[in-house]
């Protein structure tokens, strides 16, 4: 039985340390050997078996192109010779930059620059980093994590101009690459997935009087597991909620 290769980007957070826990499980329970490579930013994870951890830093163009770099290694050394999940996991709602912006007068350049360069460039560009492995694989399969709130369509309150407008310009470069890719001679699934509200720090100051109670983010890595591993290349290219439904971008 052949190993199933994984990257997780944004594995230390919340719902990306779920999702190593899924692979995990499903691992030992079907006997399917599964390696797990995941990214972090700020504190390195505690080693354990069958997970290794990268330094990753989304703002950082140098850091992304040292992944690559990384990546490469890994594929000539024969560590590893494909990558067949890709999940990226990682987001930016509020931080070091300030708050989400209900009002235009909140906007401010450098809160802009932040959200796209985790939300959308620092993404697309790990994905293009991950090509030549993604392209050994005989059904490769990667799932940005975005949101309903960067839905054009969707919008009906407004606000929130950050985050929207970098979920929805990563919503943009899935649905490119998910054309592009598709000429590949192993095609692969690309595709945008809302995982709904989760319990995670990118959330916690914003659902405490949320009503129904957000799930948690065992909840939803258990969700986006069984989601990925019934992915079919009739998904490739689409904006999914984690039961399947159809976003309209």
């Amino acid at each position: 039985m052949s190993t199933l290769n994984v990257l997780v980007i944004g594995g230390s957070g919340g719902i990306g340390a779920e999702l190593i826990r899924q692979y995990q499980l499903w691992s030992a329970a079907t006997g399917q050997p599964t390696q797990i490579y995941a990214t972090y930013h700020n504190h390195e994870p505690r080693a354990e078996s069958g997970v290794n951890w990268l330094h990753l830093d989304l703002r950082s163009t140098e850091s992304i192109a040292l992944m690559g770099e990384q990546l490469q290694q890994l594929q000539q050394t024969q560590q590893i010779q494909a990558l067949d999940h890709w999940i990226c996991c990682s987001g930016y709602l509020h931080g070091e930059f300030g708050e989400p912006e209900k009002a235009m007068k909140s906007l401010h350049g450098e809160k802009l620059l932040g959200d796209f360069a985790v939300n959308s460039i620092g993404p697309l560009l790990m994905l293009q980093s991950s090509l030549g492995l993604l392209k050994k694989s005989p059904l490769a399969k990667a799932a940005f994590l975005s949101a309903q709130v960067g839905s054009i369509e969707d919008n009906r309150s407004g606000g929130w101009y950050g985050y929207r407008m970098s979920k929805a310009a990563l919503n943009m470069g899935i649905r490119c690459a998910a054309i592009e890719c598709a000429r590949w001679r192993q095609p692969p699934i690309i595709v945008a997935l809302h995982p709904g509200t989760t319990l995670s720090g990118l959330s916690q100051p914003f659902t405490a009087r949320r009503s129904p109670a957000p799930q948690s983010a065992h909840a939803c890595a258990q969700d986006l597991f069984a989601l990925i591993n019934r992915l079919t290349l009739e998904h490739n290219g689409q904006f999914l909620r984690l039961n399947g439904e159809v976003i309209p971008w």
